[in-house]
């Protein structure tokens, strides 16, 4: 008996799951978008489309990790608020400038003479050290001074979890940001022309100066270059930052347009696995989903015909149609099913018109729904011009009149003004007859 119970139980257990399985899978959007690229092979991640401000994809976007090169983001943004009037000054090279500098860097010497630009484009584009110091010393006369910039500015972002130690991204245990941070510093930096317009460039050819001769500035982040490696190129890229360091791992700070839509992708603490460095593959492997998966749909046609509205005081016609006065174009999933997914309801402000009617002439509105939720509303017009009866508007014009408020008043307090009229008349005519039958009696 014990054994058949337990049975039972198992089998309404086993029917109890097939049934949510059943319920859940069946309950899905027709348009479920397609699942989200793995990204287990970086710590964080974020990707966020700047029109539609809204977050598309996440991995522990507030985890505290290591800035790597993704550091020259700020001391960029930083230079040019300082310098961007002062493009074209020469700064000198000095032995302090160069001092204590190691890591990637394009060679600087003490005494050399080069521009503003040269060590925004040796620091943005080619992720030099040495470029970024001197820049941290013309703005500022020491390291000291510029980090204490760079970590005021990124307050003033919003980027609280971040802290700065140094303008390189060298490894200090003490230097620490999040995707979310990085994300909100790297739309800061995209909105910036001239920064976006050095970090696109894959290659920069920084004049000779006083000390060296021409130098080639090769753009370090692989979705822009197209010299040292090109398995990465991303033709979308618009900038803006990359590197690495080994406790930081492989970062990036990318931001991509197409079709009107902008991504800025940030990727950090990415591994290197058979030769792919992650932050590049995930970076890539994200952006081809938010483009392939989402878009502008037209949900609503300026062409759609919505409803009639009957039309008075016209002899030509009796009714009007109604349209969209626009077209309406929303950001979504590109296979949301447009006949089956989408919901159409719209009210007219009257039950009808009076002619005249002008053509376009808002009579309505129309809203369209994905999921209960309201995509846009759009005002209904009408779609041509109706001419007015002079014949049927001066009919109405008695009728209105002959059932207003101030005429039926005026027409009562005649009625009642005349029954007295005719009952004090007939009693004045009487009085004689009644005083001559008085007198005879």
């Amino acid at each position: 008996m014990e054994f058949g119970c337990k049975k039972a139980i198992r089998i309404f257990s086993f029917a109890l799951l097939c049934i949510m399985i059943f319920t859940a899978v069946f309950s899905l959007p027709s348009f479920a978008v397609s699942e989200i690229p793995d990204m287990s092979s970086a710590k964080a991640v974020y990707l966020y489309n700047v029109e539609q401000k809204k977050a598309m994809a996440e991995k522990d976007a507030d985890l505290e990790v290591y800035p790597a090169s993704t550091t020259k983001l700020m001391t960029g943004l930083v230079a040019l608020d300082a310098l961007s009037a002062r493009l074209s000054e020469t700064v000198t090279i000095t032995e302090e400038m160069l001092k204590g500098v190691t890591g990637n860097n394009i060679k600087l010497k003490v005494g050399e003479r080069v521009t503003v630009v040269d060590l925004l484009y040796g620091t943005l584009c080619g992720g030099a050290n040495d470029t970024a110091s001197a820049l941290a010393f013309t703005v500022a006369g020491s390291i000291e001074n510029f980090v204490a910039l760079m970590n005021k500015k990124a307050e003033a972002l919003g980027a609280i979890d971040t802290h700065y130690t140094n303008v390189s991204g060298m490894h200090d245990p003490a230097m620490v940001t999040t995707a979310y941070d990085t994300f909100l510093i790297a739309k800061a930096a995209s909105e910036n022309s001239i920064f976006t317009e050095i970090t696109s460039e894959s290659r920069y050819q920084m004049p000779k100066t006083n000390l060296s001769e021409e130098r080639n500035v090769y753009n370090k982040n692989y979705l822009i270059s197209r010299y040292s490696e090109t398995k990465y190129y991303n033709k979308y890229a618009k900038g803006l930052n990359s590197g690495s360091t080994t406790q930081g791992g492989y970062c990036l700070a990318a931001c991509t347009e197409k079709d009107g839509q902008t991504y800025i992708c940030v990727v950090l603490g990415a591994e290197e696995i058979d030769g792919n460095i992650c932050s590049y593959t995930i970076a890539n492997d994200l952006i081809d989903w938010a483009y392939s998966s989402y878009g502008y749909l037209e949900v609503l046609s300026k062409d759609r015909l919505v409803c009639e509205i009957s039309v008075e005081l016209s002899e030509d016609v009796d009714h009007v149609t109604l349209q969209p006065a626009d077209s309406l174009t929303v950001f979504l999933p590109l296979n949301v099913d447009m006949e089956k997914d989408l919901v159409y309801s719209h009210k007219v402000t009257s039950p009808s018109l009076e002619a005249p009617v002008e053509e376009g002439q808002v009579a309505g509105f129309i809203s369209v729904e994905l999921n209960g939720e309201v995509l846009g509303t759009v005002d209904l017009v009408t779609m041509n011009k109706v001419d007015r009866s002079e014949f049927l508007y001066g009919l109405k014009r008695i009728r209105d009149f002959t059932t207003s408020r101030p005429f039926i008043i005026t027409a009562v307090t005649f009625a009642v003004l005349f029954v007295v009229y005719i009952f004090v008349t007939a009693f004045f005519r009487g009085e004689p007859n009644r005083r001559r039958h008085h007198r005879r009696r």
